[in-house]
């Protein structure tokens, strides 16, 4: 029987304040390095988990990007970032980062052109680079749950986009061939 950190219940049997915590813990883990309790924690998140885990991670993202180039896309920052990327994280690559940072600012069909298996990869690279530049750029610490808290309203939003938007309903069946 799986459990979770929180309590014995198995794994799918979670509710969503427990998920939420537990990616919350991960999420700090990763932003702080501490890659021991990363590890410990990623163990909990199971295949049930993947797909909100995925959206969490997204979010997050999302948050941390517009946090760091503001309202529009800075191309000098954001060469600044990638070449950043490069440096520090050389199995990345720099033209896949870019795509899921400008996915956030108006251009989302570059979300297909980064394969799924790397978008963690990415995510938690620019996400731990960009709060630790904040807090090494002399504003203090990044405050992690107001980061969350943000970043969880930015789901919110992401998945009403979805769900609402007029384009869901433009595929179209191939037409019968006679």
């Amino acid at each position: 029987m799986h459990t979770t950190p929180a309590n014995t219940a198995p794994a799918d049997s979670i509710d969503y304040d427990q998920r939420q915590a537990l990616f919350r813990a991960h999420a700090r883990a990763v932003l702080r390095g501490d890659t021991t309790e990363t590890a410990r924690l990623r163990h909990y998140i199971w295949p049930e988990h993947l797909l909100a885990h995925h959206a969490f991670s997204f979010a997050l993202f999302t948050t941390c990007v517009t946090d760091h180039f503001g309202e529009h896309l800075d191309w000098a920052r954001l060469d600044l970032l990638t070449e950043h990327v490069r440096r520090t994280a050389p199995g990345l690559s720099p033209l896949k980062t870019e795509a899921l940072i400008r996915a956030c600012y108006d251009e989302p069909h570059l979300l297909a052109e980064v394969p799924q298996a790397e978008h963690h990869a990415i995510i938690w690279t620019v996400c731990r680079t960009i709060t630790t530049s904040a807090t090494s750029a002399g504003s203090g610490p990044v405050d992690l749950e107001d980061l969350f808290d943000r970043a969880e309203a930015i789901g919110r939003q992401i998945a009403q986009g979805v769900f609402t938007a007029a384009q869901r309903y433009t595929w179209q069946p191939e037409p019968e061939r006679p």
